[in-house]
């Protein structure tokens, strides 16, 4: 029987595990740098970015999910974006991760999200099938775009170089 829980700021160690074990897994084609104190600050701060939740079978922690909420313009209504969802190899096969989807969808709903999305690497072709069998849809129409720490910062700077005037105002104005 799977529990689910919300995670609380003492978590937060046991979280940072569970990514470690997560990026291990998937073989994460990026560096991992969280902290248990940037965990502690986003996920349990005074503005968290997101929520997370612990997944317990027989009182022994197994997995986690981490997820937010996006806005759609086009619905004019929110959707929930799940950032990541690990279950310990030995958990998987069981049923769990479908129980955590259900889980998810539910509080969609009662959220009244209009999307319940995520992302999958390429590469992890068992998650993908998984996802196509619970009737999840890959999206070919779109693709993600990601500026990492040093990209946003050059074009920020950009940016602040074109103007003397202050980079809120120029961001407005241009």
């Amino acid at each position: 029987m799977l529990k689910i829980q919300s995670a609380t700021q003492q978590d937060a160690e046991l979280i940072l595990h569970f990514i470690k074990e997560l990026a291990i897994a998937e073989a994460f084609p990026f560096e991992v740098s969280v902290t248990k104190e940037a965990l502690e600050r986003n996920l349990f701060g005074a503005e968290p970015a997101a929520q997370a939740i612990i997944f317990y079978v027989n009182n022994k922690a197994c997995g986690f999910a981490v997820f937010y909420y996006s806005f759609s313009t086009t619905t004019g209504k929110r959707g929930l974006h799940l950032d990541d969802l690990y279950i310990q190899p030995e958990y998987q096969g069981q049923g769990f991760g479908k129980q955590v989807l259900v889980y998810l969808s539910k509080l969609a709903i009662e959220e009244e999200c209009a999307r319940f999305e995520w992302w999958a690497l390429n590469t992890n072709v068992s998650a993908i099938k998984f996802y196509l069998g619970l009737g999840a849809k890959k999206l070919e129409e779109i693709s993600v775009f990601r500026l990492d720490a040093l990209a946003i910062a050059n074009l920020a700077k950009e940016a602040a170089n074109k103007s003397q005037t202050p980079l809120a105002y120029r961001i407005v104005c241009d």
